[in-house]
């Protein structure tokens, strides 16, 4: 009777799709994962858009949806405090192609407190005072030339050294503006104004000029950008950038990368960055101190050794004594830019010493990093004198399950799902205590039509 009541358990948990069926004579592939919940609701129309004639524009509609859960704790050197947990995300549409010519696309983004104390604002992973915020962060048409251009307007992402998405908290930054890209050969470019942009924990776009901190009542301006990206040779990359925003300051950036094969199992990774910046125009932001046209400049290499899946990472960085370097559009790209600090301080120099590994061969989709950075020699551009010595030692483990998991629902339960556990640990020189943080992040993509 027991085992008769086994068996029955265990072929129900397989019509369930919880445990896998019996071997298969011929090794046929096993049967493709069942859909979740939610993407069940649009399996009727995902189909009928398959089956149907319609032009391109309709037929090849993609909807997807991006869920993200988001821990934050962070003690900083002057022993502040902030921590939230907080849940959202993003859904986007994107038509296909209209006549192989024009496309449209949306994508709404949300963060909403799951855990807020109020005396410990300032994660960014919600708006001030801990509150939640959704805004249709991207609305785009965009019209092409086979790869040659590609013409995109209104609210979109753009990732261009120092104007880039800054996807580290619960939506990323996006931009209104036009922009002109497009491949030709080796050489792929990019061009535009943007007037706008939509901060990573905002609800509201602002102006490009306001957001880089330009004094309130001063005329709303935007940016300009342009940049090529040169890949003549295989292994090499160039990219030589310039965006210049009316009235506030001005950045040309160049990064180098390349790859030299040493060996089968041994290559080394060099590269070079080099950035100028300066303020333009009426110089809304002068130098902390009073200097109006200030200009700065900083500088870097990184030599990356790679065996298989392990990296060995070191570079170091200087920066100029005229002024910190700005990057109030995206995260900074220098090699510098940590978890916690950018290590881009007037007049400071910094190197960094790491670690990453792929541990596929053991436990696929498991990886890991390490950093650690020091930094020295900095001062404080409003006086001049020096600032405090700082260290940062980071940590993360990435975890995006990509084995055969037992049954077809858990199988489709667990594509898409990337786990990622971050901590850094600064030393500043003089500070009241040790900075540490904590962040742990789950993402979850699900493609629904």
């Amino acid at each position: 009777m027991r085992r008769a009541a086994l068996r029955f358990g265990l072929a129900l948990l397989v019509v369930m799709g919880l445990l896998p069926g019996p071997a298969r004579a011929d090794d046929a592939p096993p049967p493709p994962p069942l859909p979740t919940p939610i993407e069940a609701l649009f399996v009727p129309l995902k189909e009928k858009l398959q089956e149907s004639s319609l032009p391109p524009f309709l037929k090849d509609t993609d909807l997807k949806v991006h869920f993200r859960s988001y821990y934050f704790n962070r003690t900083k050197p002057d022993d502040s405090k902030n921590e939230a947990w907080a849940f959202g995300g993003w859904v986007g549409y994107q038509s296909g192609w209209l006549l192989d010519t024009f496309q449209m696309g949306a994508t709404l983004y949300g963060s909403a407190p799951l855990y807020s104390p109020a005396d410990r604002d300032g994660t960014l992973l919600l708006r001030p005072e801990q509150l939640g915020y959704y805004v249709p962060g991207e609305a785009w048409g965009a019209l092409k030339y086979e790869d040659y251009a590609l013409l995109k307007g209104y609210r979109q992402q753009v990732d261009q050294g120092y104007i880039n998405p800054q996807d580290n908290r619960m939506t990323p930054n996006t931009f209104e503006g036009v922009t002109l890209g497009g491949k030709v050969s080796w050489v792929k470019y990019l061009a535009g104004f943007l007037w706008q942009i939509k901060p990573r924990n905002s609800d509201e776009f602002i102006s490009m000029s306001q957001q880089a901190g330009a004094p309130e009542g001063s005329k709303n301006y935007g940016v300009g950008l342009f940049g090529v990206r040169l890949t003549p040779l295989e292994g090499l990359r160039v990219d030589v950038q310039n965006q210049y925003g009316e009235n506030t300051f001005n950045t040309i950036f160049l990064d180098g990368e390349y790859v030299w094969p040493l060996s089968q199992n041994w290559k080394l990774k060099l590269g070079a960055q080099f950035t100028d910046q300066r303020a333009v125009g009426n110089a809304l932001l002068p130098k902390a101190g009073g200097k109006v046209y200030w200009n700065t400049q900083s500088g870097g290499a990184r030599v990356q050794a790679i065996y298989d899946e392990l990296t060995l990472t070191t570079a170091f960085t200087m920066t100029g004594a005229g002024n910190t370097i700005q990057s109030p559009w995206g995260s900074y790209p220098g090699y510098l830019s940590m978890i916690d600090q950018d290590f881009d301080q007037a007049r400071q120099s910094a190197v960094l010493v790491g670690a990453a590994y792929d541990a596929k061969r053991f436990v696929p989709g498991l990886s890991g990093n390490a950093n650690f950075t020091w930094g020295w020699d900095a001062i404080s551009p409003k006086t001049g004198k020096h600032a405090p010595d700082i260290a940062e030692y980071d940590f993360t483990v990435d975890y995006r399950p990509a084995f055969h998991m037992p049954g077809r629902i858990l199988q489709g339960l667990f594509q898409g799902l990337w786990f990622r556990a971050r901590s850094a640990i600064i030393d500043q020189q003089d500070a009241k205590t040790v900075g540490y943080q904590f962040r742990l992040i789950i993402n979850w993509d699900r493609d629904l039509i």
